[in-house]
């Protein structure tokens, strides 16, 4: 049942994926938008006609550790190379203040909604 399911689920995002490069090759959104709402509805009705757990704790817990490593390694490079730039356009490259204030509002924006989630589930698991 696994197989299949994850045969059906690569199935759908291959689909999604050509249909969202049709749409960046003729320039019509509104193919992309469709797509991936369909795609969305096909992979959650797959899902859900699947019955059983598809994860175990396992692979929540990997995904768990995955994820803080990736919020803690993107909002601190992020965060280095927004400033930095910053500090470069101020000494003679004033074409990087736009993409280093992009990227330290990024990490920022990154950084406060992680600490957001991190109080919520704190206070929804009674940490």
């Amino acid at each position: 049942m696994a197989v299949r399911y994850n045969s059906c689920r690569r199935a759908i995002m291959v689909a999604v994926a050509g249909l969202v490069a049709l749409s960046a090759i003729t320039g019509e959104f509104l193919i992309a938008l469709f797509s991936v709402v369909a795609g969305l509805l096909f992979l959650y009705l797959l899902k859900s006609r699947a019955g059983r757990a598809l994860v175990d704790e396992r692979a929540y817990k990997i995904s768990e550790v995955a994820s803080r490593r990736t919020i803690q390694v993107v909002g601190i490079v992020s965060a280095i190379v927004g400033l930095s730039m910053v500090g470069l356009s101020r000494i003679g490259y004033p074409k990087l203040l736009e993409a280093g204030l992009s990227l330290a509002y990024f990490s920022a924006i990154l950084i406060l909604t992680y600490i957001a989630f991190y109080r919520y589930y704190a206070k929804k698991f009674g940490d």
